[in-house]
């Protein structure tokens, strides 16, 4: 089975993607922040991490440099509201895999995940 942790401090789109994903036989936990997600790698080996680029505090581009530095071995997605090619193009340095643009098609995610893992 699937682990995915998906990081956004949008509760809404972190239920529909929760949703979504469960409803593919995977296990997901959600984290509303970097700080939170940190916490859940820490505990957990996730197959996958989603996060949002632009949170309060520390974003996205924080998460993947804080899991690169640690060696975390996970398959990273990038969604994003904003349309910063720079930061997109910095989040695929870090490793991640794929950007999405809000609104975000879950069934578009959800290939993508599967033919990373």
């Amino acid at each position: 089975m699937t682990h995915v942790l998906i990081v956004d401090d949008e509760p809404l789109l972190r239920e529909e993607l929760q949703e979504a994903l469960e409803l593919e036989d995977m296990e997901v936990s959600v984290a509303g922040s970097v700080a939170g997600a940190l916490k859940h790698c820490a505990q957990t080996a996730f197959d996958v991490v989603v996060t949002d680029l632009k949170m309060p505090n520390a974003g996205g581009l924080e998460l993947l440099r804080q899991l690169s530095q640690d060696k975390y071995k996970a398959a990273m997605f990038v969604v994003s509201g904003h349309g910063a090619e720079s930061s997109r193009e910095e989040a695929m340095s870090l490793g991640a895999l794929a950007c999405f643009a809000k609104p975000i098609d879950p069934d578009d995610l959800i290939e993508a995940i599967n033919d990373a893992v």
